[in-house]
């Protein structure tokens, strides 16, 4: 049985700061209350309990332990330093440990002192990206995700629990991070494994706590987004509350569940590499051994006696980010030489729909052949000689015209003796229908 405070005894110091904490600045905290209970309401977890509160006149968030666990202050001191050593304080919360901070039960406990972020969490927000089916907003956010995740790995940070409940998204669309009772830097090396596992439906069993352990549940997320990015209408039959799509059942059962149907079937690229790497990451004897931006780029896996084959090509967020008409093709130029037939325009309408994979004309009068990453390239005009001018061609006069001329003069050579003052028309009539036919006739043998 835990001696750690539950949370109503955390909710009942607090409504009494002035009693209940050491430190001066606490003891004037404000809290933030129940709109209908009128006092604290925490946000809880596994192993703490978080209240919103104003110190000194800045919004923070104080987070309060309620069972026994490896955080200590040496450990968030260090990470608050390698926070802001490595330039990482815009994609986590600031923290600050702070020893006996609240008496409780006649005893004094540790507490965190965190930034309050203003945010929702990322399960409210892709809940309502996808509800809305705001397609160009989701596959954004993925990207912003995989490039997070990429600083984060670089920084030799690791979090260790990266779920959707620990994933802040700001008004400004950055993301950022909370809880680090199981994160990892590289001071750690050698520390022992804090109780905090993760949450079961990003992690897999047995992970190993270490720098790598983000790359598996990062891969979770992506290829969750990505999904939702093709596929929005998969929010309503496959997230529980507990996920974004994936759950643990998907890890232990590939190719055997609901969401594994809907990942093979969306037919795209993109979707279908990032889905391979998580199949290839679910086998038994997989651990992860380097960052997620190494496993997404990898183009032959090795595993388990069998080599994987090399998966289609990789699409990249532009550094703007991702175009909000993403999903439409961009316009194809027609080769020099290839003038603007028919068949070069049904080849346009059958092209890829994301760049990088582009389709070339076959032969003269053939079908376009696709998935060429080239365009036939046309034979290089020879230029004439500037000293010698191309003779010029002469003129021809239309066969339609003569055969108009020659119709008006003998109409005019008929009907003047009869009818003057009608001849001039009849002429004009009758040299335009000949014109007419004349240049109809042409055309067909053309």
């Amino acid at each position: 049985m835990s001696s750690h405070p539950t949370i109503e005894d955390y909710v009942a110091a607090v409504q009494d700061p002035e009693n209940a904490f050491r430190t001066p600045s606490l003891r004037r905290a404000v809290f933030a209350l129940h709109p209908v209970w009128g006092i604290p309401s925490p946000a809880s977890g596994n192993a703490a309990v978080v209240f919103k509160a104003t110190v000194d006149g800045v919004d923070q968030a104080l987070r309060f332990f309620i069972r026994e666990d490896a955080s200590d202050g040496l450990r968030y001191g260090a990470l608050a330093r390698h926070f802001a050593e490595h330039g990482l304080l815009d994609c986590v919360a600031g923290v600050h440990w702070i020893d006996d901070a609240v008496e409780v039960g006649g005893r004094t406990w540790p507490m965190v002192q965190m930034e309050w972020i203003e945010g929702r969490t990322l399960e409210v927000h892709v809940g309502d990206l996808a509800r809305n089916g705001d397609v160009g907003a989701l596959h954004a956010l993925a990207g912003r995700w995989r490039e997070q995740l990429r600083r984060l790995q670089e920084a030799d940070f690791a979090h260790g629990d990266l779920q959707h409940g620990n994933v802040l998204v700001q008004p400004s669309s950055t993301l950022r991070l909370v809880d680090f009772d199981g994160s990892w830097i590289t001071p750690f090396a050698g520390w022992p494994a804090p109780a905090e596992t993760g949450q079961p439906n990003y992690q897999r069993t047995g992970r190993t706590w270490g720098r790598w352990m983000d790359t598996f549940p990062g891969l979770v997320v992506y290829t969750s987004l990505l999904a939702l990015s093709r596929r929005p209408d998969a929010w309503r039959t496959l997230h529980t509350g507990e996920n974004l799509l994936l759950s643990s059942d998907d890890f232990a059962r590939v190719d055997g569940t609901a969401a594994w149907h809907l990942l093979r079937s969306i037919e795209d690229p993109e979707v279908a590499h990032v889905v391979g790497r998580l199949r290839w990451c679910c086998a038994p004897d997989w651990d992860a051994d380097g960052p997620l931006e190494a496993l997404l780029d990898r183009e032959r896996v090795v595993g388990g006696g069998r080599a994987e084959p090399p998966p289609p090509p990789v699409f990249r967020l532009s550094p703007g980010g991702a175009r909000d008409e993403w999903w439409t093709p961009p316009p194809r130029v027609p080769p020099p030489g290839s003038g603007t037939s028919q068949g070069w325009a049904a080849a346009d309408e059958d092209g890829p729909l994301f760049t990088g994979v582009s389709a070339s004309p076959g032969p003269v009068g053939g079908a376009p052949t696709t998935g060429s990453a080239t365009a036939p390239t046309p034979p290089a005009p020879t230029p004439a000689s500037p000293a010698t001018p191309a003779p010029v061609p002469p003129r021809r006069v239309p066969a339609a015209a003569v055969a108009a001329a020659v119709t008006a003069l003998l109409l005019f050579i008929l009907v003047v003796p009869t009818d003057p003052g009608s001849a001039f028309a009849v002429a004009l009539i009758g040299g335009l229908v000949a014109f007419l036919v004349a240049r109809a006739v042409t055309r067909r043998r053309e």
